[in-house]
């Protein structure tokens, strides 16, 4: 039986894997076999029917996403290292583009690391950015669209940019107006627009759902806030889009889960460049980012009642209020306040809160989006604003320069959730020249102190300022003593 393995182009979207040893094949398929989150949950692992895996190759022709190229490669240097590796040059030739000229004569010049993304994106067609939230992903998109419609060489005369929200929709518009990208080049589409005759169309992913017939028009598709796209829409956007080229991604956040990672990268491509906030701070380029995490320890211990249960109990806390109650009045400028229920969490919350020194507002998916975009650039302009907001519409692309606080009032463990809150904060502003501060409750209760530790290691790995605070109820704690310089 031969130990030698070829990979070979099947098509446009996927590759295959050749060899002649079952051993190779059926390991390779082993490694790339995951647990789907959440399986226990879903009728069919509950009938006996499946077993709640999902495995990324196929079972019959031993085809993979052309996106885990680099995966497969590891693996096999990992597991199967005596095996020779023949990677077919038509493949290696989906990840290579022509050479392409970037003049650099946008309104906003690109810094080192945007220069860096820019020209992996050109030079390898395929693949993702992995950048900080407020490390200027939006001009580097810019300058990408730009470079493919002005070079005959690319063969791009159409390109498709679709985005988590009618916000970004409109943020990304304005942005390229403000770069130098005319006006009359840019269509926008969702629920009240439908302007798809023009060489940029920019659109949310759910307008796309309905659409797949416009996909095949394009020549690059591009993903900003790539995290944020449910699997398998993404997967049936890119698969259709079947004339793109350019296949881009860009997030300042990736799964932990390595089988969402498969799925997003799947029919996008490898990560080629990645710069966390850490980085960016170290060289002036975001704000140093200070978490503050406020240990509490409660007087009756909560053990009993299923973890929605036991949110919401320690949400109510009187003293868990108080602490947020505190922090509010104690903070020199706005604070953002993120809940994640309505009704539970943020409607209680603006009724609990007392004396505050600053005018308190709560915003949620209930409020259209002129009204948060109201609140929104009051922000920019004042500094007495205490903003209770739901994690869904202000978690993800909204952009609030001057904002220096924030409060993750409710307890999460997805790393998406609570690197995406804290990017809100991290662009660099005159009233923030020592940093941003968020403030974590860590509720050391069932399940919610298990939340905290993992949220301890996200704030770790991305190299921010750690504080840590001991609060236990009843007892007095003095809120001065968080130093905020």
């Amino acid at each position: 039986m031969s130990n030698s393995v070829r990979i070979s182009k099947y098509n446009n979207l996927l590759i295959k894997i050749n060899s002649d040893s079952l051993e190779y094949l059926d390991g390779m398929k082993e490694l790339f076999t995951q647990y789907v989150e959440g399986f226990q949950f879903m009728p069919r692992f509950r009938s006996g029917s499946w077993n709640g895996k999902t495995c990324m190759i196929n079972n019959f022709q031993y085809t993979l996403p052309y996106g885990l190229l680099i995966d497969l490669v590891k693996f096999h240097k990992k597991h199967f290292p005596s095996y020779h590796l023949n990677v077919d040059q038509e493949v290696k030739d989906l990840f290579k583009g022509p050479k392409l000229k970037v003049k650099y004569d946008l309104s906003l010049k690109p810094r080192f690391y945007q220069r860096e993304s820019i020209e992996a994106c050109l030079n390898h067609t395929k693949g993702i950015i992995r950048s900080a939230t407020a490390s200027g992903k939006s001009v580097v998109i810019a300058y990408i669209i730009k470079t493919l419609l002005e070079n005959k060489k690319s063969s791009v005369n159409r390109v498709l940019l679709f985005v988590p929200t009618v916000n970004l929709v409109e943020q990304f518009y304005s942005d390229m107006l403000e770069y130098g990208i005319p006006d009359e080049i840019i269509g926008r589409v969702y629920t009240k627009r439908k302007e798809w005759d023009t060489p940029i169309t920019i659109s949310t992913w759910q307008s796309l759902m309905n659409n797949h017939d416009k996909l095949e028009n394009y020549e690059c598709i591009i993903s900003d806030e790539v995290h944020q796209v449910k699997s398998h829409e993404l997967k049936k956007i890119l698969v259709k889009a079947i004339n793109a080229v350019y296949r881009l991604g860009f997030t300042g956040t990736l799964h932990s889960g390595e089988l969402d990672n498969w799925n997003v990268k799947s029919y996008l491509g490898p990560v080629l460049k990645e710069y966390s906030s850490g980085f960016l701070a170290e060289k002036g380029f975001v704000s140093k980012c200070n978490v503050h995490i406020l240990g509490v320890e409660y007087q009756n211990e909560i053990i009993e009642g299923t973890y929605d249960e036991i949110k919401d109990i320690v949400f109510t806390n009187r003293y868990r209020v108080g602490i947020i109650n505190n922090l509010i009045n104690i903070l020199d400028h706005n604070v953002l306040v993120l809940v994640g229920k309505v009704e539970k969490e943020g409607d209680f919350l603006i009724g609990e809160l007392k004396d505050i020194n600053k005018e308190v507002i709560f915003l949620s998916g209930r409020d259209s989006i002129d009204e948060r975009e109201k609140w929104r650039k009051k922000m920019m302009n004042r500094k007495d604003i205490a903003l209770i907001a739901t994690y869904g519409i202000f978690a993800t692309g909204i952009n609030i320069p001057n904002l220096k606080y924030t409060i993750l009032a409710a307890p999460f463990k997805s790393k998406i959730r609570v690197l995406q809150s804290i990017g809100r904060n991290l662009r660099i502003y005159e009233n923030k020249k020592h940093g941003a501060h968020i403030f974590d409750i860590h509720d050391h209760v069932k399940y919610l102190k298990k939340h905290g530790d993992v949220r301890y290691r996200f704030y770790d790995n991305e190299k921010f300022n750690i504080n840590e605070y001991d609060l236990t109820e009843g007892m007095e704690f003095d809120f001065s003593s968080i130093i905020l310089q």
